[in-house]
């Protein structure tokens, strides 16, 4: 009769047992570590705010740019072509093309008048700088007093220009203008980084 063995070998018994060791261990390791770490304790109140410091200085206001304009001193025109009586002042922005037609140019004329006009223009650099002036009837430009451009006469509307060397720094342009009859039409144009800067 052949013996029937029962139960588990002593292989399988040696590695369960290993195996249940190494659990307690893990067990008792995880179970001390959350003994160590104890319980969290509440959150602390905000500590007091610090007191505010001064407000800085305000910095001083930076340089507003400044735009070249025409001042205008209007007069009539005699019948000799010379200037005659002055009947007024105005302004005009540095750069313009006013084409009147038939219409009034200033204080109700419409014929027989005209004006001298002054501009200060600020160079940034030496070199060339472009002038165009545009008239019906006459205009001449001058530069610091140096005639630039003479477009003087009775005629239609045209344009003549000029391109010299200025040095840098500030230029006086005067223009003269005048409209006899019929249709009248001036204008001015220019290079455009003459016409502002900051002081």
């Amino acid at each position: 009769m052949t013996e029937v063995k029962t139960g588990i070998s002593k292989t399988m018994f040696v590695i369960g047992l290993i195996i249940a060791i190494l659990a307690s261990s893990l067990i008792s390791i995880v179970v001390s570590m959350q003994w160590a770490k104890g319980p969290g304790g509440d959150k602390g109140d905000t500590g007091a705010t610090g007191p505010k410091g001064d407000k800085g200085d305000k910095g001083e206001p930076g340089n507003e740019t400044v735009f070249a304009q025409w001042s205008l001193t209007w007069y009539t025109i005699t019948g000799a072509y010379q200037w005659g009586a002055s009947v007024g002042t105005s302004t005009w922005g540095a750069v313009f093309d006013h084409d009147f037609g038939s219409n009034v140019l200033f204080g109700g004329y419409s014929d027989y008048i005209g004006f001298q006009a002054t501009m200060t223009v600020n160079m940034q650099r030496d070199g060339p700088v472009h002038f165009v002036t545009g008239s019906d009837d006459g205009s001449r430009l001058y530069v610091d007093g140096e005639l630039w451009i003479d477009n003087w006469g009775s005629h239609s509307y045209s344009e003549k220009g000029v391109t010299r060397d200025l040095s840098k720094g500030f230029h006086t342009l005067t223009l003269w203008y005048y409209d006899i009859s019929s249709v009248a039409r001036v204008s001015f144009n220019c290079d455009l980084d003459i016409l502002m800067w900051n002081p």
